[in-house]
C-alpha cells in the first residue's frame, strides 16, 4: 500500500480509501460494534464517483460498508470516513470542516489537503501515489491510525 501505480487513478485512490479504513479505528460513541462503516464520497470527479459505487457494499475488514456521495458539506453528518477530490465544488476547507465536525477520516488528493485540515493526503510521487498523514487532525476526533499505516506514510504531522 505504501506505493501504489497511479496508472488509473481513480481505482488506486479509491483503493486506498477503502485499504485506510481497515487501519483506523472509530470510538464506539462514533462507530458502534457491528454497525455498518459509512463511507462517503464529495463529488466532482465523475470517474471516481462510477468506480465508487462499484466498490461500496463490499466489506473491508469484516465491516459492511454503506456508500453514500454527498450533495453538500452538510450531509456528511453521518460519515464515518469521507473521500474529497482536488475536483470538489466549492472551498475544500468547506467539506473537510464538515466532515471534521462529525469526528470522520477525512482522505483527499488535492495537492495541499493535509496541510488544510484534511487527516490522509494521496500525493502522487514519480509514477506512484504515497500519502501523508495529519495524525494531529484525527487525534483531535479520537481516531486512532495503526502504527503500520503510520510507518507506511509519507510524511507524518
Amino acid at each position: 500500500m505504501g506505493g501504489a501505480q497511479a496508472n488509473k487513478p481513480t481505482k488506486v485512490q479509491l483503493g486506498f480509501l477503502f485499504n485506510f479504513v481497515r487501519y483506523v479505528e472509530w470510538p464506539e460513541s462514533v462507530l458502534k460494534p457491528g454497525a455498518p462503516l459509512h463511507v462517503c464520497l464529495v463529488p466532482g470527479n465523475a470517474d471516481l464517483t462510477a468506480q465508487f459505487t462499484e466498490l461500496v457494499g463490499q466489506p473491508v475488514a469484516g465491516l459492511s460498508i454503506v456508500g453514500k456521495v454527498l450533495a453538500r458539506p452538510a450531509d456528511a453528518v453521518n460519515c464515518h470516513a469521507v473521500y474529497v477530490p482536488a475536483e470538489a465544488p466549492g472551498p475544500l476547507s468547506a467539506w473537510v470542516d464538515a466532515a471534521y465536525k462529525t469526528g470522520a477520516l477525512t482522505v483527499g488528493d488535492a495537492p495541499d489537503f493535509v496541510d488544510a485540515g484534511g487527516m490522509i493526503g494521496l500525493v502522487p510521487v514519480g509514477g506512484r501515489y504515497r500519502f501523508d498523514i495529519n495524525l494531529g487532525k484525527a487525534l483531535a476526533v479520537n481516531l486512532r491510525i495503526s502504527s503500520q499505516l503510520l510507518k507506511l506514510a509519507k510524511t507524518v504531522k
